[in-house]
């Protein structure tokens, strides 16, 4: 997904304040559960929402409305950190990082802190499967929980009272002189590189039932 033929998954810390205050809106039907999935879905780099594999925008639809119906229905922490997990074993990273349900509780918490519309925060049990495939997205992308996030989370910053410029965000976002995270982005361009949208189709089905996505038949 973030990098197959078809798509190409980037969230820039602008596109993240857009999801945020998409976020921000409550969802009460499974029609402003499908509206929500597309518009995050351009925000986050597809232009074509209909270019999702297979019938992943219809499963977050409903699992998004399920969420906001009943909190039980979050995708928990351990999840996250199987997902992640599962990820590095596929993209077969060389030095993998293995994260826990905690490594994923001080994350979100941060995160949450700048965008608390996308990230829960800690005082929830889990997080909202959009906030989950960008949180993968950005634990791929800087090769899991760096140092700076995990000084960061000591702070026990609330939600949304960390204010950040888009200059200064993006150079903390954007640059990444982490040779872990690196070596996730190699690994995971080259796995999709060489997979056939079938085979990125199984991986994506495999991906999203460990973070508990229903069926959305």
């Amino acid at each position: 997904m973030w990098a197959s033929p078809t798509i190409g998954l980037h969230v820039s810390f602008q596109g993240l304040r857009q999801l945020d205050a998409l976020s921000s809106d409550k969802i009460e039907d499974l029609g402003e559960a499908s509206a929500y999935v597309k518009k995050a879905a351009v925000i986050c780099g597809t232009s074509d929402p209909a270019l999702l594999p297979g019938n992943l925008e219809a499963r977050l639809a409903v699992a998004e409305l399920d969420a906001a119906k009943d909190r039980d229905k979050l995708v928990s922490d351990d999840q996250v950190a199987e997902a992640f997990n599962f990820m590095s074993d596929e993209f077969q990273v060389p030095h993998p990082a293995r994260l826990t349900a905690s490594d994923i509780l001080q994350y979100r918490s941060v995160q949450a802190s700048i965008f608390p519309h996308i990230f829960s925060p800690k005082t929830v049990s889990g997080s909202r499967p959009i906030g989950t495939i960008v949180m993968l997205y950005q634990l791929w992308f800087n090769g899991g929980v760096t140092e700076g996030v995990r000084k960061a989370a000591l702070l026990d910053r609330p939600p949304g009272s960390l204010k950040l410029r888009t200059s200064s965000a993006t150079s903390r976002l954007d640059r990444n002189p982490n040779l872990i995270g690196r070596e996730y982005q190699m690994a995971g361009y080259s796995y999709f590189n060489q997979r056939t949208p079938q085979q990125i189709g199984s991986f994506l089905d495999r991906l999203t039932g460990i973070i508990g996505l229903p069926n959305g038949n």
